[in-house]
């Protein structure tokens, strides 16, 4: 009897079953599924992995060019924080001295404004620059990344748009002019000071090359042998003892990075081997810290040297209380 009544339930079930309708399969293209691409966030991306992974990812990007360029056509979603001398991203130091760290409390409340989060749920940013001849609009990505490093951002939750936004465009990928309003988020953290060095630690170490010290200077070769003299040193020349390695020879014409190798023996040639990844110390500095922020992303993200630290007064500093040298 209960074997009959349970016979019944059965085939009473499969008939409310057969009656519903079927539901469509899932296509792979509706599923969530972040791609194996997108864990792998390095220093550079590529214009396709951004458009690719941006939907997938806790990230913003951040476009450093000014605002017109902005308002003109920019990537999808992306904010503007224009990097420029007084900015967000740089402030006059004492001294009147130029692209000197802000105030953190400031670059917190900044980077909250545009959403982005720390310590919880932590977010990846992408900086988007533009391309010119000097290297100036290159430059402002890795110089805003030493700001967000300053501002206690890990550095692997930073990278640059490989070629810039002209590499965006370059691609066929959609531009807009729609400007969105992020919603703001809590951003918290302790200031970094760890790789900023003052004008007395770089008086202390010139001329101990034989003791794995070097020190860099990432301007121009005329800038760094005295033939041009830049209009915010008072002294034409470099910090004595230091070795030149322009920052500018690190881009392609284009405006993208050259490869690791190519970087790399551009060091090479300049310092040898009395320098390593994770031996001896490497100081960089350059007319007032754009530049030398270029060696310090170069020579830590992009080589991997653990032993770069910045001279961020550089040579604009150096030259109020010291000799340059020819």
């Amino acid at each position: 009897m209960i074997g009959s009544r349970l016979c019944l339930a059965a085939a009473a079930l499969l008939g409310l079953a057969s009656a519903q309708p079927a539901s469509p399969p899932v296509s792979l293209t509706e599923r969530t599924w972040t791609p194996l691409v997108c864990y792998i966030f390095g220093e550079l991306v590529s214009p396709w992995w951004l458009q690719k992974c941006a939907p997938h990812l806790n990230l913003v990007v951040i476009d450093l060019r000014s605002a017109a360029e902005y308002a003109e056509s920019h990537i999808p979603g992306s904010v503007s924080l224009p990097f420029e001398p007084v900015s967000a991203w740089s402030v006059m130091g004492p001294g009147d001295l130029l692209l000197e760290m802000p105030p953190s409390a400031d670059v917190f409340a900044t980077l909250g404004s545009v959403g982005v989060s720390n310590p919880s749920n932590p977010t990846k940013i992408v900086l988007v620059n533009g391309v010119g001849v000097p290297a100036f609009p290159q430059a402002a990505s890795p110089r805003v990344a030493t700001t967000l490093k300053y501002a206690g951002i890990s550095e692997g939750r930073v990278a640059v748009l490989d070629g810039g936004f002209p590499a965006w465009v370059s691609e066929s990928l959609p531009v807009t002019t729609v400007v969105p309003t992020p919603a703001p988020k809590t951003y918290t953290a302790t200031e970094d000071r760890s790789f900023l060095v003052d004008i007395n630690y770089v008086k202390a170490r010139l001329h101990k090359r034989n003791q794995g010290i070097v020190l860099l200077d990432g301007r121009d070769e005329a800038v760094y042998n005295g033939s041009v003299m830049e209009e915010w040193a008072q002294k034409p020349g470099h910090i004595p003892s230091a070795l030149n390695l322009p920052g500018k020879n690190f881009w392609n014409p284009d405006g993208s990075w050259k490869s690791s190798i190519e970087i790399l023996l551009q060091l090479r040639s300049v310092v040898g081997y009395s320098v390593g990844r994770t031996y001896g110390q490497i100081i960089v500095y350059c007319g007032v810290g754009g530049y030398a922020s270029t060696l310090y992303f170069t020579l830590t993200r992009i080589l991997g040297f653990d032993n770069v630290v910045m001279y961020d007064g550089s040579a604009q500093e150096w030259s109020k209380y010291y000799d340059m040298e020819l």
